[in-house]
């Protein structure tokens, strides 16, 4: 998934859900930011401190996707988490990232224990991240493996889409594999970039053929509106449980149900077009009052990408202030402890960790 649905989507499920608007903003930064945490260099500061950042996510050409520790510190805790289906499957079958897996579901019940409080509400929406992925990266792995290779002739968008969208599709496929000299998909196949972002566009009807293995069809031929609107009530009832455990942070006008959001929300999701227009839509969504009663802040919702850089500490501290309470630190406090869960206890209980 892409920003419109990380951030943007992400804040009006937990608007809607009940989630009073500052705690809603945090939690949709830290969803979307799990895709901008890109450095990993320790940043020294005043008095001889430093900060270690978490990793949580590679651009597309660094040479760590091809690193097998990186793949699995990055990859698999934070967007292909492995589905373990079936249980009596091969490990490589296992690792498959599935959506709304057993495994995604524990995942979600370990981030709302009251054991993780300490690090509410970044945890929270670093996991609904983790959560959406599995329904746009299943069928995928977030390991280099052969698995993931793909017949790039094999992939077509249906026609049933507009002409002028099919031909922004086709041009953005074409940069993409412009930019990966190629074959660079080929060369380390980790995860879905060998289909580019066909996974990550709500609104895309499509299909595509592995080169290899004994597949699924369901992940071959896809309708993604249907798998996003699966992730966005899945998102939903998730910030509903978090709010409930929360009164601090539950908005006075109280929750939408998702049964009077669900058609606007699939209405969104089928908007065809750019990111910026996707993002549009959902910002005119929320600042119309479809979501929450709006507020200020809902009308003027905006990710900014830079703010929680680790470059930015000092001044996102203020002075006198302490950095170690600073929403920086308090991602990457959240991104070390959910990948110390899902590597350390999660994959070890289901027997893919040793």
């Amino acid at each position: 998934m892409q920003i419109d649905m990380h951030f943007y989507g992400t804040y009006a499920l937990a608007r809607a859900a009940g989630i009073d608007p500052e705690t809603a903003r945090i939690i949709a930064h830290a969803s979307q930011f799990v895709d901008d945490a890109i450095y990993d260099e320790a940043v020294v500061l005043p008095g001889e401190r430093a900060i270690l950042p978490t990793m949580t996510s590679h651009r597309p050409l660094d040479y760590g996707n091809a690193i097998p520790g990186d793949q699995w510190k990055v990859w698999v805790p934070f967007h292909f988490l492995p589905g373990n289906e079936p249980e009596s499957g091969t490990f490589i079958q296992r690792m498959i990232c599935r959506k709304d897996s057993g495994p995604a579901r524990r995942m979600l019940k370990n981030a709302l224990d009251e054991k993780n409080r300490d690090l509410w509400p970044h945890l929270i929406g670093i996991t609904a991240h983790v959560y959406a992925d599995t329904f746009s990266h299943f069928g995928f792995i977030g390991l280099s493996h052969p698995w993931n290779k793909v017949n790039s002739e094999s992939i077509r968008a249906s026609t049933t889409h507009s002409s002028s969208i099919l031909q922004y599709i086709q041009a953005k496929f074409d940069d993409f594999k412009t930019r990966f000299e190629g074959n660079f998909a080929e060369i380390i196949p980790v995860g879905h970039g060998a289909v580019a972002t066909y996974p990550d566009r709500p609104y895309l009807k499509w299909k595509f053929e592995y080169e290899t293995g004994d597949h699924d069809p369901g992940d071959t031929d896809r309708d993604n509106v249907v798998h996003f609107l699966d992730a966005c009530k899945g998102l939903y009832d998730f910030f509903y449980d978090f709010a409930q455990l929360n009164p601090d942070i539950q908005d006075f006008i109280g929750p939408r149900a998702w049964d009077e959001i669900s058609v606007d929300v699939e209405s969104i999701l089928k908007k065809e077009g750019p990111k910026d227009e996707r993002i549009r839509t959902w910002k005119e969504a929320i600042a119309s009052g479809l979501f929450c009663h709006a507020t200020p802040t809902d009308c003027e919702i905006e990710y900014e990408r830079e703010l929680w850089q680790p470059g930015k500490l000092e001044s996102e501290s203020g002075e006198g202030g302490n950095i170690r309470d600073t929403h920086t630190c308090r991602f990457f406090r959240a991104a070390w402890r959910h990948r110390n869960y899902v590597l350390h206890e999660l994959l070890p209980e289901i027997g893919l960790i040793v």
